[in-house]
């Protein structure tokens, strides 16, 4: 254990988008933690950071880590640099916390994890979904047998987003510098809720395709589609899209003993049937070729708030008492979605199904020859305040 009874953090990419929300959640001490360092290579953001939070500001991470006063690091950078901040993290003898993805490529996520173990730190993903009691719920449910045997989980989702959106960061949207788009970028969060409701694993195999619809400053996929099936069986399908518009993320979960409905991370309908699916199929035999079992609605769990900042009280717990079964999400589960992301975009290159896991050389050189033949796109000169207020 932690000799301290608060877990002292350091912030990598602290004065980004997803930085400031994390130094915003760690300054407010509403859990075992404060923020003791932050470290930014954007200069005039990071020094008005640093002034309006009273904390000290590094521009090289190696700095950081030099600090005596630290136990535990998160790791806000760009998604192709999270290995390399991760390892130098664990490495130093620190404790982190990886924003999502846990890594954009199979071998840097096998990298990480070697280095994780290796070193024996405590180390969790950011993906604050897991805290969602809706979701919670429904792995009780689905553990419990409430739902018989789960047959499969249908996920759609769009979370629109306009040329401007990727004229804000010289990062986004390109291949060389975030290795992909929606799938990387905002579907992660459910397809780590996806694995971990399907068979808290990655998929056995997928088929995925891949299209850049209309974005003309994005090298990328804006729009996605996949269907595979889980080591346990459990198939799935998804489509995810910043090209449609319109819609909310949505989760359809189907048992043989009923069905559950989730919008936008809430319950939307639960229905139980009569019989079990099974059963009826080969029992039923006639006169209607068209008759399922009858169904009825059932009223929607009652679950508590949100809180999202339970990934951060978790993961503080995790250190201070050297338990990594306090974790909300661990690095290891992290692995999970970050292969399925990369499994979808090999298949779309491929053109055909693929097994899981993946081949990191094969997926390497899938990567560098998408970045070799990558159209150029333009991007403005970057304010670096000017859409600042967007999260994603």
């Amino acid at each position: 254990m932690t000799k301290h009874k608060k877990v002292r953090f350091g912030i990598i990419g602290s004065a980004g988008l997803i930085g400031n929300y994390h130094a915003g959640t760690l300054t407010k001490g509403e859990g075992p933690y404060e923020l003791t360092a932050l470290c930014d290579i954007d200069a005039a953001r990071l020094a008005e950071q640093s002034n309006k939070l009273g904390v000290p500001a590094h521009a090289d991470y190696r700095e950081l880590l030099g600090r005596d006063d630290l136990d535990a690091v998160i790791v806000a950078t760009p998604h192709p640099l999270h290995a390399d901040h991760v390892i130098a993290v664990v490495e130093s003898g620190r404790d982190v916390l990886s924003e999502k993805p846990i890594a954009h490529t199979p071998g840097d996520a096998r990298r990480m994890l070697k280095a994780i173990n290796r070193t024996r730190r405590i180390a969790g993903v950011h993906y604050q979904h897991r805290a969602n009691p809706v979701y919670r719920k429904i792995k009780e449910m689905i553990t419990s047998g409430e739902l018989g045997r789960l047959l499969s989980i249908r996920f759609t989702g769009s979370w629109y987003k306009s040329d401007f959106y990727y004229s804000l960061g010289g990062w986004r949207g390109t291949w060389a510098d975030e290795g992909g788009g929606t799938l990387i970028n905002q579907a992660p969060h459910d397809i780590d809720i996806l694995c971990y409701l399907a068979a808290e694993d990655m998929p056995a195999e997928l088929i995925g395709r891949c299209s850049n619809l209309y974005h003309a400053t994005s090298q990328v996929e804006d729009h996605a589609t996949a269907a595979g099936v889980f080591p346990n069986g459990v198939e799935f399908a998804m489509n995810v899209s910043v090209a449609a518009h319109g819609d909310l993320p949505t989760f359809n979960i189907f048992g043989t003993a009923g069905m559950i409905t989730t919008v936008a991370g809430k319950f939307a309908k639960y229905i139980r049937y009569e019989q079990d699916l099974i059963e009826f199929c080969r029992e039923y035999d006639g006169p209607n070729p068209y008759q399922g079992p009858k169904y009825e609605q059932q009223p929607l769990p009652v679950v508590g708030e949100h809180d999202p900042t339970e990934v951060h009280k978790c993961f503080a717990q995790a250190v201070l008492t050297r338990k990594k079964s306090k974790l909300l999400v661990s690095a290891k589960e992290g692995r999970w979605s970050s292969e399925t992301i990369n499994a979808i975009i090999l298949s779309s290159y491929l053109g055909k199904k693929v097994k899981l896991p993946l081949s990191p050389a094969r997926y390497d050189k899938m990567l560098a020859e998408l970045i070799a033949t990558a159209r150029p796109v333009e991007r403005g000169q970057r304010d670096s305040q000017r859409g600042m207020e967007a999260k994603w």
